[in-house]
C-alpha cells in the first residue's frame, strides 16, 4: 500500500483544516475558539482576514504547498473563501497526496518544519499494526493535524478500514457515551489522568465498555497513570483498558517504538533498526520496505539500551542554542534555576524572533503569589549573576502557577 492508493477525500482535507482553524490563536495567544477540538468548525467567517492569512500560510505548509511560483495566489485564494468546505476543495485538488509536513514544537524557542513522506508515516503504522488490529472503531481526542493524532487517527482509521470519531480534548460524559466495545482510544497523558479523576468520583468507570484499548503520546505518561488504567479491582472487577500503548518519537524523526501495558522497555517499530556508530554510540536507522537503509541518527533523547531493539528514555537531551555568538544550555540553566530554594519548578527557552535574542524563563515559585514579585526581583537577578556568565542569564522572567503546556500537554512556548 502507498500513499497514493489511500482513499483520501475532500473531507479528509476538510477535517485536517478544521483541526488547525481550532488550533488558530489571535494575537493575545488565547484561542479563537476555546470550546473544543472537534473538528467540525464549519466557517472561515469568524476569524479576521489577517487571522485567515496566517491558517491559509498554516494549511499550505502542512500539505506541502508553500513553495512555488502559486503559493502566493493559493494563500490569497484560500483567505477569500467563506467556508472551510470551499478551502478543501482547493487543497485537495493541489496537493499531491505524497508529503505532509509538521512544525516541531520548538522546545528551545526556534520550531522547524519538517516534511515526511506519507509513506514513511504508512510504515509506522504498519509496524504497529499487531497492536490493533482487532479494533472496531477509533475515537481520537487529538487535533487531526498534530502528527501523533495524523497518524492514529486518520491514518490508522484508513489502514484498518474502520470508523474514526473526534471526542472532546478533556474526558465528559459525551466521551464515555460514545465508547463501544472493541474501541481505540488515542490520547495523551493529561486526558488519562483527567479520566482517572473522574473515575475516583465514582460512577464513570461504570461506563468503560469491556475490552476497550489506549494509546497515549506527546510525553511521557506517569507509571501510576498507567497502572491504573490496566490494573484490575481499583475501579471495578475488571481494568478500565483492555491495554494501554505508549508511543515514543519526535515530529523530527516521526514514531521510533513503542511500549505495551506498563512494560518497562520500548521496543523499535520494524521499520527501524539499531546500530553501533564509528565512535561506538549506539544510534537508530530506518529501514524502508524495499530494503533502503536511512542515515543513522540518535535517538531524541538520552536513554539506556536493553539490548539492540529495546530501550528506556531516561532524559531529554540538553541541546545548546547560540546567544551572542555563545553555546549555552537551557536545561542546565533552568536545573541552576530550579537549584533556588524559592522556584518549585522552572523551563528555559531562546526568545522568539519579535521577542528578543536572548533567553527567557518560566518559573513556578515555591512560594505564595503575593510574595514572589518582590522574592524574584533584585536580589534574585544577583543570585542568578554569581552562578551563570550573561550569555546564559535569562532577560525575561515569567511566574506563573504551573509551566505553560499546550491543549495536548506537551511544553508549549509562553507570551
Amino acid at each position: 500500500m502507498t500513499s497514493n492508493s489511500l482513499p483520501w477525500t475532500e473531507n479528509d482535507v476538510l477535517n485536517l483544516v478544521q483541526s488547525m482553524a481550532r488550533s488558530q490563536s489571535d494575537k493575545s495567544g488565547r484561542q479563537v475558539i476555546e470550546t473544543s477540538l472537534f473538528p467540525e468548525i464549519r466557517s472561515a467567517e469568524i476569524f479576521s482576514y489577517a487571522q485567515r492569512e496566517e491558517l491559509a500560510s498554516e494549511a499550505l505548509q502542512f500539505f506541502s504547498l508553500a513553495t512555488g511560483e502559486n503559493s502566493s495566489g493559493l494563500q490569497a485564494e484560500l483567505a477569500l473563501q467563506p467556508e472551510f468546505a470551499a478551502w478543501a476543495k482547493i487543497l485537495f485538488a493541489q496537493w499531491d497526496k505524497t508529503a505532509i509536513c509538521f512544525r516541531s514544537s520548538g522546545s528551545t524557542g526556534v520550531p522547524a518544519k519538517h516534511c515526511l513522506p506519507v509513506d514513511l508515516l504508512l510504515e509506522e503504522i504498519i509496524s504497529a499494526e499487531s497492536r490493533y488490529h482487532t479494533r472496531q472503531r477509533i475515537i481520537s481526542v487529538m487535533p487531526a493535524h498534530h502528527s501523533y493524532g495524523l497518524k492514529y487517527g486518520p491514518l490508522l482509521a484508513k489502514y484498518l478500514d474502520i470508523p474514526l470519531f473526534f471526542a472532546h480534548i478533556l474526558p465528559s460524559s459525551s466521551f464515555f457515551a460514545m465508547l463501544r466495545q472493541g474501541d481505540l482510544v488515542v490520547a495523551f497523558p493529561l486526558f488519562w489522568e483527567a479520566v482517572l479523576t473522574m473515575c475516583g468520583t465514582g460512577g464513570a468507570a461504570a461506563l468503560f465498555p469491556p475490552d476497550v484499548a489506549g494509546t497515549t503520546g506527546t510525553s511521557p505518561c506517569p507509571p501510576d497513570v498507567l497502572d491504573n488504567l490496566i490494573a484490575p479491582g481499583r475501579y471495578g472487577e475488571r481494568p478500565l483498558l483492555t491495554a494501554i500503548t505508549e508511543l515514543y518519537g519526535s515530529t523530527e524523526t516521526s514514531g521510533i517504538g513503542m511500549r505495551c501495558d506498563g512494560g518497562e522497555w520500548y521496543e523499535l517499530f520494524t521499520c527501524w533498526e539499531s546500530i553501533i556508530n564509528a565512535e561506538g554510540v549506539r544510534q537508530i536507522r530506518r529501514v524502508n520496505r524495499d530494503g533502503r537503509l536511512g542515515r543513522p541518527v540518535p535517538l531524541p533523547d538520552i536513554a539506556i539500551w536493553h539490548d539492540e531493539r529495546r530501550f528506556r528514555p531516561e532524559k531529554r537531551k540538553d541541546n545548546a542554542v547560540q546567544v551572542a555568538g555563545v553555546n549555552v544550555y537551557p536545561e542546565k540553566i533552568a536545573a541552576v534555576i530550579r537549584s533556588h530554594p524559592l522556584v518549585r519548578d522552572c523551563t528555559v527557552r531562546l526568545m522568539r524572533l519579535e521577542e528578543g535574542t536572548r533567553l527567557k524563563a518560566f518559573i513556578v515559585p515555591a512560594i505564595p503569589k503575593e510574595q514572589a514579585a518582590d522574592a524574584f526581583g533584585k536580589p534574585f537577578s544577583n543570585w542568578l549573576a554569581s552562578r551563570l556568565d550573561t550569555a546564559s542569564r535569562p532577560r525575561r522572567i515569567t511566574l506563573g502557577d504551573e509551566l505553560p503546556v499546550s491543549a495536548v500537554g506537551k511544553a508549549a512556548d509562553w507570551d
